[in-house]
Order: structure tokens, then C-alpha cells, then sequence
């Protein structure tokens, strides 16, 4: 580590990092799990009362320690100006998970919007072809109607030339009953006369 690793977490908690994030990130570069609870128990302890912080890897102000086990050994190029690269690193990160989270978020939503549209097409298309059957359908009742129509204007007419038919047959009736009634009664009368003979 490049600074001291209790100042560095109480600079991730300022920045809103959570203690399982940076707990990562300090493993990742090379702090063993020990010394990263141990940075943590001091980072939770209260300030000292001389104001500062307490202190892991510079306890007397002086040289820094030697590295832990697990940790690289510092340099002389490497001081306090490494964090800032160290943090863009974190945040870049960070950057990229989120980003990644959010594409899949996008696809899963792009996925969900795609079947929605695939149903209304599909619900269109079916509202479609029920208008034309229903189209369809007011034709062919039209002409059943038509038809329908017709033939009882047929039938009408035929009903009035019956209707005519029958009241000739009537009058004929009418006019013929009565003489042929006669002739029965005059045929009756012959057939009588020739029995007595």
C-alpha cells in the first residue's frame, strides 16, 4: 500500500464505499485479509486524542514500516501521489460494473419491450382479420337480406294472382251451382219417370 491503509479506508467511507467494497479492493492489492480487519478495527476505533488518527504503517512519524506480508514494498518513486491513480482505478471499476449492470438491465428491458411489441403486432394483426370477416359477414348478410326480400315480393304477388284465381273461381262457381243444381233435380225427375214406366 502506498499510504496508510486506516487514512485510506476513512477516505473510501468519505467517498460512500461500503466496508465489503473496500475490503476487496485492498485485498486486491495485496493486503492480506488480517491486516485489512485490523486497518478496519482501527479505522472504527475513535481518533486519539492528539487529533490524528491512529496509525498503522507510520507509528512514529518517522520511516514508514516495512511491508506487511502480502504487501509490495514501496519504492522511493512510490508515495501519497500513487492513491490518486489507485482511486481512479477504484472508480473506473466501479464505472465498469455499474455500466455492465446496466447494459444487462437494458437488454433484459430491450428483450421484455421486444415480445410486447411482437404481441401487440400480433393482436393487430388478429383485430385486422376479424374486421374483415366481420366486413365479410355484413355483405352476406346484405345480400340474404336482399334475397330474402325479394322472395317475399315473389310470393306476394303470386299470393295475389291465387287470390284472383280463386275469386274467378268463385263468381264461376257461383254461377254454375245453381244451373247445375237444376239439371240434378231435372235428371232426378227423367230417372224417376223412367222407373214408373
Amino acid at each position: 500500500m502506498a499510504t496508510n491503509p486506516v487514512q485510506h479506508i476513512l477516505e473510501l467511507r468519505q467517498q460512500g464505499l461500503s466496508d465489503e467494497v473496500i475490503t476487496q479492493e485492498l485485498t486486491r492489492k495485496g493486503m492480506s485479509p488480517q491486516d485489512v480487519g485490523m486497518a478496519m478495527e482501527q479505522a472504527d476505533t475513535p481518533p486519539m486524542p492528539g487529533g490524528g488518527a491512529p496509525q498503522m504503517g507510520n507509528p512514529a512519524g518517522g520511516q514508514d514500516m516495512p511491508p506487511g506480508p502480502g504487501q509490495a514494498p514501496m519504492g522511493p518513486g512510490q508515495s501519497a501521489a500513487a492513491m490518486p491513480a489507485e482511486e481512479s482505478n477504484i472508480y473506473e471499476r466501479v464505472e465498469a460494473i455499474v455500466e455492465s449492470m446496466i447494459d444487462e438491465k437494458w437488454d433484459d428491458l430491450i428483450a421484455e419491450v421486444r415480445k410486447i411489441v411482437e404481441w401487440k403486432d400480433k393482436i393487430e394483426e388478429k383485430q385486422n382479420s376479424m374486421m374483415n370477416d366481420l366486413e365479410k359477414l355484413k355483405e352476406d348478410f346484405k345480400t340474404l337480406h336482399q334475397g330474402v326480400l325479394g322472395k317475399l315480393e315473389d310470393y306476394d304477388h303470386r299470393m295475389q294472382d291465387v287470390g284472383t284465381e280463386l275469386k274467378a273461381v268463385g263468381k264461376v262457381f257461383k254461377d254454375v251451382i245453381p244451373e247445375f243444381v237444376d239439371n240434378v233435380k231435372e235428371l232426378k225427375d227423367i230417372t224417376r219417370g223412367a222407373k214408373r214406366e
